[in-house]
């Protein structure tokens, strides 16, 4: 959900567009889990083969990631892809923190298909693409958040204008989306509840059965 230039003056239009989560203003097309009992959520993944879209105004981006579901306010942490209309993909890493503290960067992106990981790791969080680590903070930022809820899921800035990636021949994939709970290993949540689906013609499905942590986005315009 959530850049910089080489000149201030992109940079200010980006954080404005890039800023904190506004569910009202942006379409989603994806999947959320949520856990009720302890322990919280403390990471997740998934494998994103990310596809171009025909059309938007703003930034494009499908990612993965953690939140408390604005319990006491909103906290998260996340990662992913971004990129806006026949522009270059950018790897982004972003989170809200305890305190309210809010951080978001980019760095190039890699090919598509790459896994993008953000978890509690010795005494920090760390965002990774692949086996990479781009991004490190204390995990003390965020050690007393209740992360119930696990999101994976393209994201588009000013819907319904705005495209969710994929179309219906080459469909942007998620595979093997998993989360971890704190002191167990990742595993595949069920993506049981399909996020807000906002896209004027978007479309979300799930493929290789209820095990496999994988779905598709795609939107019918960019065909």
């Amino acid at each position: 959900m959530q850049r910089k230039n080489g000149s201030a003056l992109f940079l200010a239009l980006l954080l404005g567009v890039m800023a904190a989560p506004s569910f009202a203003d942006r379409g989603y097309e994806g999947y959320i889990d949520t856990v009720g009992a302890s322990p919280w959520f403390d990471g997740s993944k998934s494998t994103i083969d990310y596809q171009n879209v025909t059309v938007d105004s703003r930034r494009t981006v499908a990612w993965c990631g953690i939140d408390n579901g604005s319990i006491g306010g909103w906290a998260w942490i996340q990662g992913g892809w971004g990129k806006w209309k026949d522009g270059a993909a950018q790897i982004y890493w972003e989170y809200t923190d305890k305190n309210g503290g809010y951080g978001r960067g980019y760095d190039q992106a890699p090919g598509a298909s790459e896994t993008y990981e953000q978890s509690h790791t010795g005494s920090n969080v760390e965002w990774k693409h692949g086996v990479t680590v781009y991004k490190t903070m204390d995990w003390s930022n965020f050690d007393t958040v209740s992360f119930r809820r696990v999101y994976y899921g393209a994201e588009m800035h000013v819907p319904p204008g705005d495209h969710t990636p994929g179309k219906a021949a080459s469909k942007n994939n998620f595979a093997s989306s998993q989360a971890r709970r704190a002191g167990a290993g990742f595993a595949v949540t069920g993506l049981n509840t399909q996020a807000q689906p906002t896209a004027d013609q978007g479309n979300v499905e799930k493929y290789g059965g209820d095990d496999s942590g994988n779905f598709r986005t795609w939107d019918s315009r960019n065909d």
